[in-house]
């Protein structure tokens, strides 16, 4: 857990105020459950009872989690050798509807500490965000922004995708149905979120898993996949900035 360590420099019985200022600064103030809560979070100002989480950590150690610890830890593991460094957060965090977030600007993985009563629902939210640190390499890898759909559309079943534009589009979110769906498929499998991570670890994923055919116009039209035959080469123009490494 990340916590404030005090420390008051005392000479001949003399505090420095001016040093236990700069110590002693407060976490800012955030009504809970707000969007401005969860970007205090995000941004890591908002720190207090927020614990980072590895493939080691004693949280996933009770008994009721001895059926699911084995695919936890490997996400976790998998998820370590990208470097997105995953975060347990008070439910004050989040907003009333978010259980778990993945932010590719920060490489940032936020789980919501409710899930710890519930280890099955912890799983998939494991597989869920962890699907979208694998959009983040499918989109041209952890070191940009862009998130590209990694299932084939025929991959995902169609009760799955119905059920994403239902709930998502009930939110005034239907741009996000791609990718939340390709998300919930990656959730209801077991293992295909690690498997995955670990291919992200290895190199280019769109050199591992065949992309989308809009993935692969993005990805040829920003250098990193050479134009296939019989495939039109495809320049981006709106968010060709995202064509270079680095959080946008």
């Amino acid at each position: 857990m990340k916590k404030l360590l005090v420390t008051i420099g005392v000479s001949l019985g003399l505090i420095f105020p001016a040093n236990a200022e700069k110590i002693l600064k407060q976490q800012p103030t955030v009504p809970p459950y707000s969007a401005a809560a969860m970007g205090c979070m995000i941004l890591l100002e908002c720190t207090e009872g927020v614990e980072k989480l590895t493939a080691d950590s004693s949280i996933i150690s009770g008994k009721e989690f001895d059926s699911f610890r084995g695919e936890i830890k490997s996400i976790l593991v998998g998820l370590d050798k990208v470097k997105v460094t995953v975060y347990i957060a008070p439910e004050r965090y989040f907003t009333r509807r978010t259980v778990g977030l993945y932010k590719p600007k920060y490489n940032r993985f936020f789980v919501n500490e409710e899930l710890l009563k519930d280890p099955r629902e912890f799983l998939g939210t494991m597989r869920h965000e962890g699907w979208h640190v694998v959009q983040d390499c499918m989109g041209g890898g952890i070191e940009t922004s862009f998130m590209a759909q990694v299932h084939q559309d025929n991959e995902i079943p169609s009760w799955v995708m119905k059920n994403t534009r239902l709930a998502y589009e009930s939110m005034g979110q239907s741009r996000a149905v791609p990718w939340e769906a390709d998300a919930n498929w990656a959730e209801e499998q077991s293992g295909q979120t690690a498997k995955h991570l670990e291919m992200c670890a290895k190199g280019p994923l769109w050199e591992q898993v065949r992309p989308t055919p809009m993935t692969m116009e993005w990805l040829i039209g920003c250098g990193w996949m050479k134009p296939q035959e019989g495939h039109k080469e495809y320049t981006p123009n709106k968010k060709s900035d995202y064509c270079v490494e680095g959080k946008f």
